[in-house]
């Protein structure tokens, strides 16, 4: 009777140790003990850490997962909230988590109401340590839609760090110091990620949102080096392209170049760009992190003026946006943010020698026929907080008014200063009093450097189009002495429907080759 007693208690045990895996049985997940405490990790080789991850692949029958196992240090208290992925881009990756229990001693791991949220129970001041595996829940092909969640595949890895690490609930603006030890890593893997290429033990320090705003590869990645002035930048990718890595690679760094040159900020010592292919037919994504972007693109992509763009824009707001920081409830300064990075976009593109003048020109005018005919085109600037994320129509609307509130005032500003400043100005000084004097952008502190730069009646037509909903008025001088603006005008349904009056721009000279310098010197280039 003792003897059965006895071998219960020992299956009781094991199945603790070891939980049920739902495909195959019993798991073989082995306990992560290779791990140093707090107190260990004061040698040199091995600083001392607030949080660290310990991350090794395993691979199970079927499924091909990580282990993780994070450590940190307990409060007084006995008691911290952790945060488990939760839902990013519309997916949930809270599911992905597997196997989370505690591994140090008297520590009990408590749900709450919501399944992302769990209670840390343990001895006061206590050295923590959780363990968890994390799997892939895509049941699809990796496209838009779900190209945000985790990718573990057993020749590589992609994820964001807010769909992978579990954090405690700190505070989100303080600094910390993390540690990340990659362990048993395939010898003829690749890895880059927001904090370095092929490091096997990194040592970062950053604000728990920015450790969290990260991004992850590895495995069959390529990763091409280029330098800009003393410092580098890595593109991470994988796959086969109607492009060169180099081709892209040289793109993006005239892009980079030439942004950093407008900004007049050089002090990026490391970025990454990562591009992971998707299914879809022309598809293409793309999202801004900590020390990198993030590409996603169906394989039928091309460097054409779709791709160039979308990396130009997004990586501008790493000063518009991350550098320079906007006040809530933000979409009321969308047409500042995104519009006004749009056309800095085609601008840099102009300017980096990805695009002629005739792209340009073009690609304005779209722009101008989408705002002029659009149905929303008169709605008040307040309406965005509500419907921005709702209304595709809506969702536009700050771009095309952005774009033209742009070229408009960098108008108005070279003709009120007599032509010895341009809207870049008033950018680096928006640029520099943020930095300086920790300004949020608002349409407030906006309206006070426009009427500086610009004058009264700039200002005026903005917060007019703003406040009031009335539709802008195209500057026939917003592209310089050589092109024209002309305005042609006619009705939606022919002979009846909306009237329509769309404003166009074109060479006063056709003949590229009798450009002169004036023509490029309104668009910054000398």
């Amino acid at each position: 009777m003792i003897g059965r007693i006895l071998f219960f208690l020992c299956v009781i045990f094991f199945l603790y140790d070891f939980p049920l895996n739902g495909q195959t049985g019993f798991s073989t997940a082995p306990v992560y003990n290779d791990y140093q405490s707090g107190a260990a990790a004061k040698s040199k080789d091995n600083p001392p850490f607030d949080i660290s991850y310990s991350i090794e692949p395993f691979y199970d029958i079927n499924v091909f997962r990580f282990i993780v196992v994070l450590e940190f240090k307990g409060d007084k208290s006995g008691e911290t909230k952790i945060i488990l992925p939760g839902e990013y881009g519309g997916q949930s990756s809270t599911a992905g988590i597997k196997y989370l229990k505690a591994l140090s001693e008297n520590t009990y791991i408590l749900d709450t109401e919501r399944p992302e949220y769990k209670i840390v129970r343990y001895p006061s001041g206590a050295n923590i340590k959780i363990y968890y595996q994390v799997e892939e829940l895509r049941s699809s092909d990796i496209e838009l839609g779900n190209h945000y969640m985790v990718v573990l595949k057993r020749n590589y890895f992609h994820f964001l760090g807010e769909t992978f690490f579990i954090v405690p609930a700190w505070d989100n603006g303080t600094e910390y110091r993390f540690r990340l030890n990659w362990n048993h890593m395939p010898s003829n893997w690749n890895m880059a990620n927001s904090f370095g290429a092929n490091e096997k033990s990194q040592f970062v320090k950053f604000p728990l949102w920015k450790f969290r705003y990260s991004i992850f590869t590895g495995g069959d990645f390529r990763i091409i080096k280029r330098t800009i002035g003393n410092y580098p930048f890595y593109l991470s990718i994988r796959g086969k392209w109607n492009f060169s890595d180099d081709q892209l690679c040289d793109m993006i760094k005239e892009i980079f170049r030439t942004e950093r040159d407008f900004w007049r900020d050089f002090n990026f010592p490391y970025y990454l760009i990562s591009v992971l292919p998707i299914e879809g037919n022309g598809d293409q994504g793309g999202t801004g992190r900590t020390n990198s972007y993030g590409l996603f693109l169906s394989k039928d992509r091309t460097l054409d003026y779709r791709l160039k763009r979308v990396i130009a824009h997004e990586t501008f707001h790493t000063w518009l946006g991350e550098k320079i920081q906007f006040a809530e409830p933000e979409p009321l300064v969308y047409w500042f943010k995104e519009g006004f990075a749009d056309y800095y976009a085609r601008l840099i593109l102009l300017r980096a020698s990805q695009i002629n003048l005739d792209d340009y020109i073009e690609e304005y005018n779209k722009v101008l026929n989408q705002y002029y005919t659009s149905a929303v085109r008169y709605e008040k600037n307040e309406k965005l907080v509500s419907q921005f994320w709702s209304d595709s129509d809506m969702m536009r609307l700050p771009y095309q008014r952005g774009d033209i509130i742009a070229h408009n005032l960098n108008a108005a500003i070279v003709k009120n200063s007599g032509g010895t400043k341009s809207l870049d100005d008033l950018m680096r000084d928006l640029f520099k009093r943020s930095q300086n004097e920790e300004l949020t952008v608002s349409n407030g502190s906006l309206s006070a450097l426009i009427r500086f730069y610009a004058g009264d009646q700039a200002l005026s037509e903005i917060m007019r189009t703003l406040n009031s909903g009335a539709t802008l008025k195209a500057n026939p001088d917003a592209l310089g002495p050589c092109i024209l603006m002309e305005v042609s005008s006619y009705r939606k349904f022919w002979l009846f429907g909306e009237y329509y009056e769309v404003p166009a721009y074109k060479l006063r000279n056709e003949n590229t080759s009798q450009y002169d310098k004036k023509c490029f010197e309104w668009f910054g280039i000398k």
